[in-house]
């Protein structure tokens, strides 16, 4: 699925639970390569740590302490400029699958006055993203996928994702919200879509709920213990993502069990 990812590492508070989520999601997706990526940002105060050879080093020493326990080929690089475009260009440049980033901020306002790189890649990103909290733990066994859907076009690579997980074997819960300003033309599409999914996974139920999709899908991730939350990316342009608000930017910033972020 995700052969090879690239993660951005900020060493910020929180971010050492990262390894410990990493081993099920690498086995979950299939990642067989990581390329760890740091960023010097310009308009931060520069200490000696952040000097290129410095930050050279402190990633190649992580790199030697994970790269076993993980089981992958692990690359390192470090980078200066703003950290979600760098991210990204490295992730072109390394032709990655998929890119991987610590949610360190489950606050919006947070956000909006102490930047967040994980919610300026999801606005910003044409590639899977991976989103790990600094608060989340190793699911439990047997914990269900969770696809959240509303049956849109938008939702195709998401759909993809998760039908590949089913196959694996994975539980699995396909959750469709119905918004209090109920659309009547989805009436049709979502029970087809519900019960299509169902019957093709033994091992996927469906649910439909109601009210504020945000809430409702961050609540039933934790409800559930969620392995993981698939959702598809509706905005085209950050700008989109960011004058509109979307449910999964919502739910990336929000939700403390890995979501992946699917445009």
């Amino acid at each position: 699925m995700l052969k090879h990812c690239v993660v951005g590492v900020d060493y910020s508070e929180g971010w050492n639970e990262i390894p410990a989520q990493l081993p099920e999601m690498i086995k979950q997706l299939g990642i067989q390569q990581l390329t760890l990526i740091y960023v010097i940002e310009p308009f931060r105060r520069k200490r000696i740590e952040d000097s290129e050879g410095a930050a050279s080093k402190r990633l190649e020493a992580l790199a030697g302490e994970i790269a076993e326990p993980l089981g992958v080929g692990i690359n390192c690089e470090v980078r200066q400029g703003f950290a979600a475009s760098e991210i990204l260009q490295a992730a072109k440049k390394h032709k990655a699958d998929g890119v991987i980033v610590l949610n360190r901020s489950h606050s919006a306002g947070r956000e909006i006055f102490m930047g967040n790189i994980a919610m300026n890649l999801a606005r910003m990103t044409r590639l899977p993203l991976l989103i790990l909290s600094q608060d989340g733990t190793p699911p439990p066994a047997q914990a269900p996928v969770i696809l959240a859907t509303d049956g849109s076009d938008n939702a195709a690579s998401a759909r993809a994702q998760f039908e590949s997980l089913m196959h694996k074997g994975n539980n699995g819960l396909v959750l469709w919200v119905e918004p209090e300003e109920h659309d009547d033309g989805l009436d049709d599409v979502e029970p087809a879509l519900l019960s299509t999914l169902a019957e093709q996974f033994g091992n996927a139920q469906a649910r439909r709920l109601r009210g504020y999709p945000v809430e409702q899908i961050v609540a039933t991730a934790e409800d559930e213990d969620a392995l993981l939350v698939i959702i598809g990316k509706r905005g085209r342009t950050p700008i989109e993502e960011l004058m509109l608000g979307s449910t999964a930017e919502g739910v990336a910033r929000e939700c403390r069990q890995p979501v992946l972020l699917a445009p």
